[in-house]
């Protein structure tokens, strides 16, 4: 399959720090707690990159079962992150996001342990998020001033 253009459209709403993010007809918004300043309505910004982690992991686990012998049942998975606010909010001395994250998978299959742990081991090497974070993109910018 080709290189595939993902794009989404993240509009800032006059609603403290909502944020609307559009792709492909889709939206949801995101915003920061009322300990941060926001009105609480959606994630945060850091929640939405570990929903979008855990949520890559989960789909890729759904997506490479069969195709790996793996009789699922259920699968969850947790995604947490250690991230001290005070670099976001101006501490020079502070990193700005993550020191880590670490994700736990929960799992009900019909298979041996060995088989789950290779099977956690091929998602945890085919998720394109965690490649993402791990393998950092190039990240450019323009601006267009309206």
């Amino acid at each position: 399959m080709p290189n595939q253009l993902f794009r989404v459209t993240s509009t800032s709403l006059n609603e403290n720090y909502q944020v609307i993010n559009k792709a492909r007809g889709k939206s949801i918004v995101l915003d920061e707690p009322e300990a941060f300043g926001g009105t609480d309505i959606g994630l945060s910004p850091v929640e939405a990159l570990l929903a979008g982690l855990g949520s890559c992991k989960a789909i890729a686990g759904r997506m490479f079962a069969e195709k790996l012998g793996i009789k699922l049942h259920e699968l969850e998975v947790e995604v947490s992150g250690n991230l001290n606010t005070d670099g976001f909010l101006g501490d020079e001395n502070v990193k700005i996001g993550f020191t880590d994250i670490h994700a736990t998978y929960r799992i009900k299959a019909d298979n041996t342990e060995a088989e789950i742990s290779h099977f956690v081991e091929f998602v945890e090497s085919h998720c394109p998020v965690g490649d993402t974070l791990i393998n950092p993109a190039s990240i450019s910018f323009d601006t267009t001033i309206i």
